[in-house]
């Protein structure tokens, strides 16, 4: 019995070995390499403006036809922002065009208006001006004095009044100030004209005066004479 526990020991300890002996060491976990960070893609670059060329020489075609017509007196305020927005777009222009252009769109709609306001008072104003030369050659029936001039002139104002309605400023306005100066030229004629059948009945009136006097003074120096004086004289 002593020696049954002694060869267990050993067969313990021998089971030990060989099971130590078919384990082969853990090899320590090989580190997991580091993923490389996804680097931010990069933005496409903004597409770049175009230059707002067609909207500079509208607001500038614009202004010019305000100026001309003096637009700006009938609506300032309109007249002042469009020039503000104008100068602003100008500055900005090639430097920061998407400014330049909303500034100069601004201007674009702002001088509309001025045309839009003052056209029609701007209008009003020369038709009422020919309109009183109109008038001034009528007064004088130069519809008959002078005939051919006064069917010219006539026309012309017609013609304007259509322009005015069609909202075409420009040629209504050229219409009438020529419509103006000619019924001014045909009533000078006229005047002159009447001033000179006024004059020739004067002078008829006078010569007939003067020789009713004439033979007043011969008849009264008849009778101072003793000469009868015959009947019906």
């Amino acid at each position: 019995m002593r020696r049954l526990v002694p060869l267990a020991v050993m067969a313990g300890a021998l089971f030990l070995v060989v099971s130590c002996a078919s384990t082969p060491p853990q090899k320590p976990a090989e580190p997991v390499p580091e993923q490389p960070k996804e680097q931010p893609k990069e933005q496409p670059p903004a597409a770049a403006v175009p230059a707002p060329e067609a909207e500079l020489a509208q607001a500038k075609d614009l202004k010019q036809k305000v100026d001309a017509y003096g637009l700006g007196d009938y609506a300032p305020d309109d007249y002042a922002a469009a020039n503000q927005d104008l100068q602003a777009g100008e500055d900005a222009y090639g430097k920061d065009n998407a400014a330049s252009k909303k500034s100069l769109d601004s201007a674009i709609t702002e001088y509309n208006a001025v045309i839009t306001k003052g056209g029609a008072q701007f209008l009003a104003k020369a038709q009422s001006a020919a309109d009183a030369s109109k008038k001034a050659a009528d007064d004088l029936k130069a519809s008959v004095a002078v005939k051919d001039d006064y069917a010219k002139a006539d026309e012309v104002y017609n013609r304007a009044i259509q322009e005015k309605n069609a909202q075409d400023i420009e040629n209504a306005g050229k219409d009438f100030a020529s419509a103006r100066d000619q019924f001014d030229a045909v009533a000078k004629t006229a005047q002159e004209k009447k001033d000179a059948a006024m004059q020739a009945m004067q002078s008829a009136q006078e010569e007939q005066s003067a020789s009713q006097q004439k033979a007043d003074d011969a008849e009264k120096a008849l009778k101072d004479e003793g000469f009868s004086v015959p009947a019906g004289k």
